[in-house]
């Protein structure tokens, strides 16, 4: 299994909240916001849901997880621009830790189109605290109706990790019970279906949990 699922402590201090940004991709982004608003009937909405919060629940990640995506269905009956893109850490325990986020059009079960032409990275700073992403997309990703993944993955750690990690075939049962604890990310565990996969050629796999990512945007009616 890619993720696990552990009680997790609640912390007292006020979250942090970091923004992301538009880069060459913000003057296209605005003029076909402005398109779009110009439109009879346009409203901002949240795309799909997060689910249930289970209290004191997390899923974490370690270093085996990276490249391995988790991501939620969402469906859209109309056009749909897509805004920010956000998720949540409850704690960070690694260095040197990057995540990418993915949008693939469905066709069928067996052919997913990643629709995201200029990769959307997020760099994930170690914190004690809990921290939420808002991520605003280089490009203008217009979301046609249908169904589509919103996937997240670790792409990066820090090089000291990936080295301990990959001598872990010669750890004792107590150095692998220290590291296996210390070398985690950790995000608020949702109840409702996700689906996870270890490699974007896998086909997808059903699962009872979810991170709560969000997907924020304009519809078009």
């Amino acid at each position: 299994m890619i993720l696990v699922m552990v009680p997790f402590r609640l912390y007292a201090q006020e979250p942090q909240i970091i923004g992301g940004y538009l880069l060459d991709g913000k003057d296209s982004f605005e003029e076909l916001e402005a398109a779009v608003l110009t439109e009879s009937k346009s409203k901002e909405k949240k795309l799909g849901g997060k689910g249930m919060k289970f209290p004191g629940g997390s899923i974490f990640m370690t270093p085996e997880s990276v490249g391995k995506e988790i991501g939620s269905l969402v469906r859209t009956k109309h056009p749909f621009l897509v805004k920010t893109i956000s998720f949540t850490v409850e704690e960070n325990r690694m260095e040197g830790c990057k995540a990418s986020i993915r949008i693939y059009r469905i066709h069928d079960e067996n052919n997913l189109e990643n629709i995201v032409t200029m990769p959307i990275y997020q760099e994930i700073p170690k914190a004690d605290k809990k921290t939420t992403f808002n991520i605003s997309p280089e490009e203008s990703l217009l979301l046609e109706p249908g169904e589509y993944y919103v996937s997240f993955s670790l792409t990066e750690i820090g090089n000291e990790i990936m080295e301990r990690w990959a001598d872990s075939d010669t750890w004792s049962d107590k150095e692998q019970s220290t590291k296996y604890m210390e070398d985690r990310i950790f995000f608020p565990l949702y109840l409702k279906t996700s689906f996870t996969r270890s490699n974007p050629e896998e086909p997808l796999t059903k699962w009872g949990a979810n991170i709560g990512i969000e997907v924020m945007g304009i519809e078009r009616r």
